[in-house]
C-alpha cells in the first residue's frame, strides 16, 4: 500500500514525528511518501488540488497534517484511495459527501487536544481580565502603568457561555465552575440528554440567550455552514458591551472584520483568538493594534499530552485497518460511510 503526506510543511507536525508515523506504516506494509509542493514567500502553504492529484496517483491513503483541499475533484481523480487521515479534529477542507460516495473513509482525532484547548482558553480569559498581556507589553516599553487600563472584573461573579459543549467545552466548564465557582451556560443543540444529566447545574440556552447573558463566550464548535460567521455584527450587538469572546476552534466562525468593528465601537470589550480567518493574520489587520485582544498562531493543540495522543492515534488507525481489517468508528468523520461496504469492519 501507498500513503502520502500532502502537507508536510504545515507546521503542526515535526519531521521526526512523521518519521515515527513512517516506521509504524512500514511495519504494516505501507509505504509513506511526502508530497513535494510549492511553498510561497517562505510561508507554510497548503498544496493545490492539482498538486495533490499529481502527487497522489495510486495512493491508498492521504495524510493531512493541516487543512488541504481534499475536494470532490481530488477524490474522483484518485480511484484507488481508501483513507484520508487528518492529524486533528477539523475536516472542513474535506468533501465528506464525495468521500462517502467514493467509499473513502475519512479519519480524524476527536478530542485529542481538548484539555489543551481548555487551558489556552483559560489563559486568554485570565490574561484579558487581569490585563497581564497589556502590562507586560507596556513595561517592556519602559513604562510602569500601575493600576491603570481596564478595571478587572471578578470571574467568580461572571457568566461563562460555552458555544459548543463537547470535550473542550466541558474541560473549560470544570476549570471555571469547579475552580472559581463561575456560572456556566451553554448553547449546543446537539448535546445529548445523557450529557445534560451529568451537568445539572449547566443551563442549556438558545443562541440568543447565550449572547445576552454571557460575560465571556468561549467557542468550541466545528466549522460548518451553520457556524461560519455565526458571530457577526448582529450577534455582537446582542452581547454585553463588557463581554469577551474567545475562539479556540476555527477562525471563520467569527467574521474578523465584524469583530474589529465590534471592538472599535464598544459593542464588546475583549477578544482572545487562537485562530483567525486567514492565517497568518495580515500585518495591517486592526486587531493587531488593540491592547484588549490576544492572538495566538493557531497552536491550541500544542502540548505534551496532545502530541502523544495525536501521533499514537495516527500510527494506529490506518495500520490497524490494513493489518486486521478493523477501523475505529469513533474516528470516522464521514459517518454515513459506516453503512457502506468498504471492505473494513467498523468497531
Amino acid at each position: 500500500m501507498k500513503a502520502v503526506v500532502v502537507d508536510k510543511d504545515y507546521g503542526s507536525v515535526t519531521a521526526e514525528e512523521l518519521e515515527r508515523v513512517a516506521a509504524a506504516y512500514q511495519a504494516a506494509g505501507i509505504e509513506l511518501a511526502l508530497l513535494d509542493y510549492q511553498v510561497v514567500a517562505a510561508q507554510q502553504k497548503e498544496p493545490t488540488v492539482e498538486e495533490i492529484i499529481a502527487g497522489c496517483k495510486g495512493a491508498d491513503a492521504i495524510l493531512a497534517t493541516g487543512n488541504p483541499p481534499i475536494t470532490r475533484k481530488v477524490l474522483e481523480a484518485l480511484p484507488e484511495l481508501k483513507f484520508v487521515q487528518r492529524f486533528g479534529v477539523g475536516v472542513n477542507s474535506i468533501d465528506l459527501d464525495a468521500a462517502t460516495e467514493q467509499g473513502v473513509i475519512v479519519l480524524n482525532l476527536p478530542g485529542f487536544c481538548a484539555k489543551e484547548l481548555a487551558d489556552v482558553a483559560t489563559a486568554m480569559i485570565m490574561g484579558l481580565v487581569r490585563n497581564t498581556n497589556y502590562y507586560d507589553r507596556e513595561i517592556r516599553k519602559g513604562k510602569w502603568p500601575k493600576c491603570q487600563y481596564l478595571l478587572p472584573g471578578d470571574v467568580r461573579e461572571m457568566t461563562l457561555g460555552l458555544y459548543g459543549f463537547g470535550a473542550a467545552g466541558r474541560y473549560l466548564h470544570d476549570i471555571f465552575h469547579g475552580g472559581f465557582g463561575t456560572k456556566v451556560i451553554s448553547c449546543d443543540p446537539y448535546v445529548s440528554d445523557s450529557v445534560k444529566e451529568q451537568y445539572p447545574h449547566v443551563e442549556f440556552v438558545t443562541f440568543d440567550e447565550m449572547l445576552e447573558k454571557s460575560d465571556i463566550i468561549s467557542i468550541h464548535v466545528n466549522l460548518t455552514p451553520e457556524t461560519t460567521h455565526v458571530f457577526n455584527k448582529d450577534t455582537f450587538r446582542k452581547m454585553k458591551n463588557t463581554a469577551m469572546i474567545i475562539n479556540t476552534s476555527r477562525g471563520p466562525v467569527i467574521s474578523q472584520k465584524d469583530l474589529a468593528w465590534a471592538l472599535e465601537n464598544g459593542e464588546i470589550l475583549y477578544a482572545g483568538l487562537d485562530t483567525v480567518e486567514i492565517e497568518p493574520i495580515a500585518k495591517e489587520d486592526p486587531l493587531l493594534a488593540m491592547d484588549n485582544v490576544i492572538i495566538n498562531p493557531h497552536c491550541g493543540s500544542y502540548g505534551i499530552g496532545a502530541k502523544k495522543t495525536q501521533i499514537q492515534m495516527v500510527c494506529h488507525l490506518i495500520p490497524s485497518a490494513v493489518v486486521d481489517g478493523t477501523v475505529l468508528s469513533h474516528n470516522v468523520a464521514n459517518r454515513s460511510v459506516l453503512a457502506r461496504d468498504t471492505g473494513y469492519q467498523f468497531v
